[in-house]
């Protein structure tokens, strides 16, 4: 018994030596480059954004129907969990549910939309579907000028902010 606590005495000892140290004598030199630019914020996916198509990874290009535009509405409120909402429009559903946006680009949901259940015309549920389908499993965002791009594995959501 006394072998055994001595034992985990010298483990313990161990394993504290070996996690403390001494920070590095030398630190990084400054070698005059220049660091690189801050990331785009968040706060510019905020507002409203119309989709303009879906390009898909397999070639495919999905456009919406004229008169069932996807829209998406991305608050820059925090939800209870820390998370920013978002509602919209499908094109034949309603939408809504909750996103994490970092400054580097990094796009999810924090879980999949909700959405209402109507059925509609196959056009404008297989933009639906799809539009769903690439943002619950979206993982980055860039924002230029007017323009949103939302990629997941499958492709780009691609929107437009909409015109006064």
């Amino acid at each position: 018994m006394q072998n055994r606590r001595t034992l985990a005495l010298l483990a313990a000892l161990t394993l504290t030596a070996a996690c403390g140290g001494e920070p590095p004598a030398n630190p990084p030199a400054d070698t005059g480059a220049e660091s690189a630019p801050p990331a785009a914020s968040s706060d510019a996916l905020v507002g409203s954004w119309n989709l303009i198509m879906i390009d898909m990874a397999d070639g495919e290009d999905l456009m919406p129907v004229e008169d069932a535009v996807p829209t998406l509405e991305l608050s820059a409120e925090a939800t209870p969990t820390g998370s920013r909402s978002f509602s919209g429009f499908g094109g034949c559903n309603r939408m809504m549910g909750s996103y994490d946006a970092g400054s580097t680009g990094r796009f999810s949901m924090a879980q999949p939309p909700a959405m209402t259940m109507m059925a509609c015309p196959d056009p404008v549920m297989r933009v639906e579907q799809m539009l769903a389908l690439g943002l619950e499993s979206a993982t980055s965002w860039a924002v230029e000028g007017d323009a949103l791009e939302i990629g997941f594995g499958g492709g780009t959501l691609r929107f437009e902010r909409p015109t006064p």
